[in-house]
């Protein structure tokens, strides 16, 4: 088995998270994380983890359109209440026009910064 591969994955969620002002990559990867997970429920993972939710594997995968260097890994890992969470980021997602520039949002310039996740959970 390859290192960092789990042995089995259980679950495979996708999600979108969008800030529509202030281009806080960050924000937007919360909300793609949350979008995948927070529709779903595992009972059965605390078994197949012998009760021991640090056992389970979460391995999120961002697409992000820009500033990657700006995202907050701690932050997006917070979203997760049980699991050792991984963060792989690629490029994706999506930058787009928002048509205005809000200065008390924060805006650094007109765009709205489109961030696409899939979280892979396992043991």
């Amino acid at each position: 088995m390859k290192r960092g591969a789990m042995k089995q994955v259980m679950f495979v969620e996708l999600g979108m998270g969008v800030d529509l002002h202030g281009q806080d990559v960050t924000k937007a990867a919360v909300r793609a994380v949350r979008n995948a997970i927070e529709r779903n429920s595992m009972p059965g993972m605390r078994a197949l983890v012998d009760g021991d939710t640090s056992k389970m594997q979460v391995r999120v995968h961002l697409a992000v359109p820009a500033d990657a260097d700006r995202l907050d890994h701690e932050a997006v890992k917070a979203v997760f209440p049980y699991g050792a969470v991984s963060i792989h980021v690629t490029s994706g997602g999506m930058l787009a026009p928002s048509g205005i520039f809000l200065a008390d949002k924060n805006d650094r310039n007109e765009q709205i910064y489109v961030v696409n996740a899939a979280v892979e959970v396992g043991i």
